[in-house]
């Protein structure tokens, strides 16, 4: 109990401002640093430099925007799995996620190709649960993740589960 309780004033805590539509504004920004290619972006109070990729001539010395979308994906299928496992009392013991996409560079670089990801491959591998937990918790991914929910209106995701008793 005293879990619960420390976890719900942590989330009211760090919970984004709402709108008057009780909607959560999330925000982060960006800015040139100076150097072609690289960004200062802040995300609450949060600091970190993102580099273009090399076809748009980045330095190639930090995460890039496309990784911070993979790994956005990725930790919300493994925060979403370890809440709702809680939630439904599922002994999972560790989540992992990965998750990657295609695109056509030529698109980057300025060629007339649309550069947009074409596909999304997410793998989720969750230790202590069976098929069925396993699978419960895959569909919660898919539902209330909003990075999945986002992103698959964009394009195709396909999930790989891997359960481990």
């Amino acid at each position: 109990m005293r879990f619960f309780l420390f976890s719900l004033l942590l989330t009211l805590i760090s919970m984004p401002t709402t709108n008057g539509q009780g909607l959560a504004t999330l925000k982060a920004s960006a800015q040139s640093t100076g150097t072609d290619g690289r960004t200062l972006t802040t995300a609450r109070n949060h600091h970190f430099i993102v580099d273009a990729p090399p076809p748009l001539g980045g330095p190639n010395e930090a995460i890039n925007p496309i990784e911070m979308l993979m790994s956005s994906l990725a930790t919300c299928g493994v925060l979403v799995s370890e809440k709702v496992a809680a939630e439904l009392d599922i002994p999972l013991t560790l989540a992992k996620a990965s998750a990657e996409g295609d695109l056509d560079p030529r698109g980057v670089k300025g060629e007339a190709i649309n550069p947009r990801i074409q596909v999304f491959r997410v793998q989720l591998e969750l230790t202590g649960v069976t098929e069925a937990q396993g699978k419960q918790l895959a569909e919660a991914v898919k539902t209330r993740c909003p990075i999945y929910t986002t992103l698959e209106r964009a394009a195709p995701i396909e999930m790989k589960l891997v359960c481990k008793e």
